[in-house]
């Protein structure tokens, strides 16, 4: 993990060709009181997938390549606030026939991770290009061929009920959730035993995957009847009992609604996620 600094410097060169130093702002933390919004932009940026049967092989990777670009747009935003770059995620959409090979599952899935593979994941010690091209410490991978099946009702593996663009958007953005605490944790150098714990470590990723809807919503690219998709997705895949690693129905439910509202008073922020499930990495 890479260390706090409290003061950095880079070499420029002046008008005279001497050099000069300019000063590196350190990392800003949130605190209890006050901590970055995330930006609303003013117009729609997400189209409809328009996935069908004809052509759900390239429409379901092609929005899903755009759900993780608005998702960079936003959270880096976000992070330029805490003085806090290089925060895009690698990604791994992993096409039929082409199995990925995940550091992370390397022992268990030697061969790689195949399209239909019925999960989607953060690895933080994978290496892939995020949107522009840039190699990236830390990657989202998404089985395409999974994420089509949503299209055509099924939901890791299962059968799913209200399935569509916004239940594939919100899984890609639960496991971008996993990216921002990962790039939190890297430019506070907090190391393994600075994570959150138990549950809270899915839960966290919950709350900002609602946090990004709630941007969504304001720029009414997102319905309602498209957050009871998401809705609809959290509590399908909550665990029987708490303490098992992911949260029940209802606390990933209550996750998802804390990072997209505020009792309807406000939109959900970053800020509410942090005091509720990482209040160790807040300061004041």
């Amino acid at each position: 993990m890479v260390a706090l600094a409290t003061v950095a410097t880079l070499a420029a060169c002046g008008t005279n060709g001497t050099p000069e130093r300019v000063a590196v702002k350190p990392p800003q933390h949130c605190s209890t009181t006050s901590c970055p919004e995330l930006p609303v932009y003013s117009s729609k940026r997400l189209a409809p997938s328009g996935v069908d049967a004809s052509n759900q092989a390239t429409a379901a990777p092609a929005y899903m390549s755009e759900v993780l670009d608005d998702l960079d747009a936003v959270w880096q935003d976000w992070f330029a606030q805490l003085n806090i770059e290089r925060t895009s995620a690698g990604r791994a959409l992993i096409p039929a026939n082409q199995p990925f090979v995940s550091k992370c599952l390397e022992d268990e899935m030697p061969e790689g991770i195949p399209s239909d593979f019925p999960n989607a994941f953060f690895c933080p010690i994978d290496t892939q290009p995020d949107g522009s091209g840039t190699e990236r410490d830390g990657t989202i991978i998404l089985p395409e061929q999974t994420f089509t099946d949503i299209w055509n009702g099924k939901l890791m593996g299962s059968s799913g009920i209200m399935l569509g663009d916004f239940t594939a958007a919100t899984i890609i953005a639960h496991e971008y959730g996993h990216n921002v605490v990962f790039r939190l944790n890297q430019a506070y150098g907090l190391g393994d035993n600075g994570v959150p714990t138990g549950d809270n470590r899915e839960l966290i990723a919950d709350c900002f995957a609602g946090n990004w809807a709630a941007t969504v919503f304001e720029r009414k690219d997102l319905s309602f009847k498209e957050m009871a998709q998401a809705a609809a997705l959290i509590i399908s895949v909550g665990d029987a009992k708490s303490g098992q690693g992911h949260g029940t129905s209802f606390a990933r439910a209550t996750a998802l609604w804390r990072g997209f509202s505020e009792n309807l008073k406000r939109q959900g922020q970053p800020g509410d996620c942090l005091k509720q499930y990482w209040p160790e990495v807040l300061q004041g």
